[in-house]
């Protein structure tokens, strides 16, 4: 047995003795806080707000480098070497920008407030990653303003929503958000100031508009937003603003908001998670322990800012004195953004790292003549002794190829963090070998600030997240419904619950989802079911309600997308699945014989087919999956909610014969599931299937 009666035998976590009740696992925690769990403390001073995190870092690190980009070259059609900030530089910009903006306020949203009652107020972020969104972001901290940012998935309907709900009068977004901003003012009536991160100057070097936007449009948008009732400033003035007036700084207390983050709201309306500064002091203190690096660390900005991963991954690298270098602005441009950044972080997700994998293995394992050969021996020698518990290097073979692999994401890296969903076993094993460094699969969600449970170094078994952090606990609740106990043996199962400084103040304007969330005692409900294994290591195994998260760390919820679907005349029955190993939703289709059959006879050109032969007939499917992604775009559903591939089943689903519907006609979805897995599993290999040239 892993653990005794009184305490733990387990190396990798610690079980509390005497903490199981009724309903419920017993405790487990980190060992390192196995007597008390007070916050970690590896150095002589923490800042207690993110404020005084860069005011450390900036006394700390004058001259250091801190915010870079690349900078375009028209001739050469391409990016150049990263441009750097340094912290000096960037913290005094942001003093400016601050003071800016408590004046923009008195001058347009309220000119009758002392400047003392300035504060704690929202400041909206709506941009993809760039340094001015991080200047913009730390100006707002400094007069202990609290940000909400927006982006582009969520919709105009959630965006209109969001900046009603938090109330947001300030709004600081790129150029090509202007417009999209302009035409909600109807439905926007609280915002007042719109500040744009490009700037308007045309004599200024590098501050040349980007596409498609000239000096014309430009006077255009001003024009149109003063006939809207808008000040539409630049982030130049606003800086040249308080450059001229500075305003002292505000500072943050414990317990007051540093960010909202917003759900996509797939259940309903976006929830706003409330993140607090207390909470961005346990990630300074935490994150420095399991990341296994010596030198600052350096990290790429390219996951969205709006989202808690990000920013608890650019918070950490600012307090510990790093350099952020953020991306070019494309996707797939990011492994060269590697290259010439050179990090020895990387934070990344399944959907990124499964397109490195591909790459790898095309030219690796799957290479044809002697490169092949080789190759296939290397890995095969290298995943032998990971799974033996021998590492991810070797000598000979790391000499040969590896460090090839590592030289095409700049060749320094020490540490990958892979997180918002799982990643497949093999994927994650082959990435573990290829990289030659710690490679970590961890858990976090939005209202546990993006962290929680992370894999201990010498971890080399796929799909188990690893242990609580210093500080936290875990337990796990029973689910009766879905028959996961914690008396289950081997491995205690059920939803998994954390408790600790890293769990959120609550969701803003709403008490009953948050007593909903926050149990008594703490406890943190995070939805996911969950076991505690045999050495103390944690697995997520299933998701308690019926939402699952898609491999680029999507929440779907199919009983709304099956009531939109559903309403197709064609459609009967509707089954709608996901899988967290992959990025596209398909389903299973029970046809209306009185309307589907007319229908598909016209496609298939055949007047006198059955309904069973029209159900199995390649183009009648073609034309059912276009016709229900028609009805989805229709209903303004997200790219991510259309169904790719669809199996059509002309028998229906019932209670005796395929057991799929309970006896209140509801769907057992895990039933389904498994009824039609290998239908699910043909779907999905079709969609991945390289396609022909």
């Amino acid at each position: 047995m892993p653990f005794s009666a009184t305490g733990p035998i387990s190396k990798k976590s610690y079980r509390v003795p005497g903490s199981e009740a009724p309903g419920s696992s017993y405790i487990i925690r980190h060992p390192e806080s196995k007597d008390s769990l007070a916050l970690p403390s590896s150095r002589d001073y923490y800042a207690d707000n993110v404020l005084g995190m860069l005011q450390e870092a900036v006394r700390k690190h004058p001259n250091d480098d801190f915010l870079g980009r690349r900078v375009y070259n028209k001739d050469t059609n391409k990016f150049g070497d990263f441009q750097w900030i340094s912290y000096a530089d960037a913290y005094d910009r942001v003093l400016k920008l601050g003071s800016g903006l408590i004046h923009l306020m008195q001058r347009h949203v309220r000119p009758d407030a002392d400047v003392t009652a300035l504060t704690k107020l929202p400041l909206g972020m709506y941009a993809s990653n760039r340094v001015e969104w991080i200047l913009a972001d730390y100006a707002g901290v400094s007069q202990n303003f609290y940000t909400v940012a927006l982006y582009d998935t969520l919709g105009a309907d959630s965006i209109e929503y969001i900046m009603n709900h938090a109330e947001i009068e300030i709004l600081v977004c790129s150029l090509d958000k202007v417009p999209k901003i302009l035409k909600l003012r109807e439905k926007l009536p609280l915002l007042k100031v719109v500040v744009c991160m490009d700037s308007f100057a045309q004599d200024v070097p590098d501050a040349s508009l980007p596409n498609p936007f000239n000096t014309s449009s430009v006077t255009v948008l001003k024009q149109w937003a003063e006939a809207a009732g808008i000040a539409l400033y630049d982030l130049a003035s606003v800086e040249a603003l308080g450059s001229s007036e500075p305003i002292p700084v505000r500072v943050p207390k414990p317990d007051d908001i540093f960010c909202l983050c917003y759900t996509s709201g797939t259940t309903g309306t976006p929830k706003a998670a409330m993140i607090l500064h207390k909470n961005m002091d346990y990630i300074q203190r935490t994150v420095p322990l399991f990341v296994p690096i010596t030198t600052p660390p350096v990290i790429l900005s390219y996951l969205p800012l709006a989202h808690i991963y990000e920013r608890f991954a650019e918070i950490y690298a600012m307090s510990s004195g790093g350099k952020i270098g953020v991306y070019s602005g494309n996707i797939l441009n990011v492994v060269d953004d590697l290259q010439t950044l050179r990090p020895n972080i990387f934070n990344s997700v399944p959907r990124l790292l499964n397109r490195i994998y591909d790459r790898l293995v095309a030219g690796t394992i799957h290479a044809p003549g002697l490169t092949g050969v080789i190759a296939r021996r290397a890995v095969a020698d290298k995943m032998a002794n990971l799974e033996a518990g021998k590492g991810n290097t070797h000598a000979f073979w790391d000499r040969i190829l590896f460090n090839k692999i590592r030289a095409l994401l700049g060749g320094r890296l020490e540490f990958v963090l892979t997180g918002s969903a799982p990643i497949e076993k093999g994927v994650l094993q082959f990435l573990r070998i290829c990289f030659c460094c710690q490679v970590t699969e961890g858990w976090g969600a939005t209202e546990s600030c993006g962290l929680g449970i992370v894999n201990i170094k010498t971890e080399n078994q796929a799909s188990r997240i690893g242990i609580p952090m210093q500080s936290m606990e875990l337990k796990l609740a029973d689910v009766p419904d879905m028959n996961y106990l914690s008396t289950d043996k081997p491995c205690p199962r059920g939803e998994m619950m954390v408790r600790g400084p890293c769990v959120f103040g609550g969701y803003y304007k709403d008490p009953k989802k948050t007593a909903e969330t926050i149990l008594e005692g703490g406890w943190l409900a995070t939805g996911d079911v969950s076991q505690i294994n045999e050495d103390g290591t944690v697995s997520i195994i299933d998701r308690k309600k019926n939402i699952f998260k898609l491999s680029q760390g999507e929440y779907v919820a199919p009983e709304a997308l099956e009531n939109a679907y559903g309403n197709d005349t064609c459609v009967q029955q509707i089954f709608v699945h996901g899988d967290s190993l992959q990025s596209c939703l398909v389903g299973v289709v029970v046809p209306e014989p009185e309307t589907f059959v007319p229908w598909a006879q016209k496609v298939a050109g055949s007047r006198s087919a059955s309904l069973e032969e029209l159900c199995s007939n390649n183009k009648v499917n073609a034309a059912i999956v276009e016709r229900l992604a028609a009805m989805g775009r229709k209903a303004k559903l997200q790219g991510y909610e259309i169904l790719k591939a669809i199996k059509i089943d002309y028998r229906p689903f019932d209670v005796e014969t395929n057991g799929i519907l309970t006896p209140t006609m509801k769907l057992k979805r895990n039933i389904a599931a498994e009824y039609y897995r290998s239908d699910i599993d043909a779907m999905y290999a079709s969609i991945n299937a390289p396609k022909s040239a």
